[in-house]
């Protein structure tokens, strides 16, 4: 078993993911652009501050989402080495780091919780940003039940169907062929961290030349929601694809 191991850390995970993202290319070109246009702002942010002040608002959303966008980038990784229960858990992470975020840099009440390090709790902030993006709230909701909170529904190891036979999945291995099985987790991927680009976009918006999911109001010093074009394609993909889950998160709304 050591030597198997060895192997599979030294070569066969090198293969897989290579295959699986080969596969997932359109989506892992989608996952590459939103990251990209989280750090921007927060690059362009702290451009500008020469000696940062750690009670800043902004300060402190800057360092929860630059955390945040790393813990998504894990995700989305381990989803393309082939993890099955793994990846969510940390979506579910960083989705509450950016709801913090947000929550501290928009509500006074909650920057100051925030400093006195006193009854600040990020689910908290998760029923806020539910104000702006409604969709959240069932999305963490599937993300802390089906895959964090240990029950009946995750308390088996996951499986791959080999000629109809399921066999144990060890590690992250996929088996040729059998790259599509992991469709589900890639695309909660993407809808995750778009939720997380509107977060960062609603607190560093004066730090963006264009914006990806949200559109200004003519005359108006508010903004609204969008989804671009070239996205919609892929939120069309996953909101058919939830569809036909135990546990969709659209059922919710």
């Amino acid at each position: 078993m050591h030597e198997t191991i060895k192997k599979y850390l030294n070569e066969l995970t090198v293969d897989s993911k290579k295959r699986v993202t080969d596969y997932f290319k359109d989506e892992a070109d989608e996952f590459s652009l939103l990251i990209s246009k989280i750090i921007i702002p927060l690059q362009n942010y702290i451009s500008t501050i020469k000696t940062p002040e750690k009670d800043d608002p902004k300060y402190i959303g800057y360092g929860l989402m630059t955390k945040g966008a790393n813990t998504l980038m894990a995700g989305f990784e381990l989803s393309l080495n082939g993890y099955l229960w793994e990846p969510p858990i940390l979506l579910r992470n960083a989705l509450e780091g950016f709801a913090s975020a947000w929550d501290i840099v928009h509500n006074p009440e909650r920057l100051e919780m925030w400093k006195a390090d006193k009854n600040f709790k990020s689910t908290d902030s998760i029923s806020k940003a539910k104000e702006i993006t409604p969709v959240i709230g069932p999305f963490y909701g599937l993300l802390s039940q089906m895959y964090t909170h240990i029950n009946q529904k995750n308390a088996s190891p996951s499986f791959v169907l080999v000629e109809d036979d399921p066999k144990l999945q060890f590690f992250g291995l996929i088996r040729n062929g059998k790259e599509n099985i992991r469709q589900g987790e890639i695309y909660l991927c993407l809808i995750i961290t778009f939720m997380c680009l509107q977060m960062t976009e609603l607190c560093f918006h004066q730090y963006i030349n264009e914006y990806e999911t949200l559109e200004k109001i003519p005359g108006k010093q508010y903004m609204k929601n969008k989804v671009t074009e070239r996205h919609k394609k892929f939120v069309d993909t996953a909101m058919a694809l939830f569809k036909d889950w135990m546990d969709n998160p659209l059922s919710k709304l």
